[in-house]
């Protein structure tokens, strides 16, 4: 019976070790999840459309895809997946973006409204200026949280 006592005594002690090494784990997971949420900043409207054509520019296809709303994916087929938005956007002979203006017309907080002045570099060496106004809405329940263009292009517009 002596024999019997220091094997639980080993078994309880690696049992409560590997509980509190796990404790641990969950512990730091949990605090550096919330780090990182704390952390996050939310790029106002302005930003948002100033990242997409920075992105459109650098051909950084994934950054100016994640300036969309999933909404907008879900109706325009052209945005459906990357890989076919970075067809769509490299088809339309455009080889740099020059950013002339950006300005927040207005902002109640879900909605907001972003005029834009560019020059698009053409494949053909012409640019062409173009001009116009972004809608975006704050979107929570989209994969990636925050500001996001509900018509980047096209007649299709994300309503929800």
């Amino acid at each position: 019976m002596g024999v019997a006592k220091p094997k639980s005594n080993v078994v309880l002690g690696a049992v409560v070790i590997a509980a509190v090494f796990v404790a641990g784990l969950i512990y730091v997971q949990y605090t550096k999840q919330n780090e990182v949420a704390d952390n996050y900043q939310v790029a106002p409207p302005e930003e948002v459309v100033r990242q997409y054509f920075t992105a459109w520019n650098n051909k950084d296809w994934p950054n100016m895809y994640a300036a969309i709303s999933d909404g907008f994916k879900k109706i325009d087929p052209n945005a459906r997946n990357l890989s076919t938005f970075r067809t769509f956007a490299s088809s339309q002979g455009v080889e740099g973006v020059n950013i002339l203006s950006i300005k927040e017309e207005s902002n109640d907080g879900s909605t907001a409204a972003v005029a834009y002045s560019v020059e698009f570099v053409l494949s053909n060496g012409n640019t062409s200026p173009f001009s116009d106004r972004y809608t975006l809405k704050f979107r929570q329940g989209d994969i990636i949280l925050g500001w996001k263009l509900i018509h980047p292009y096209g007649a299709n517009i994300d309503t929800t």
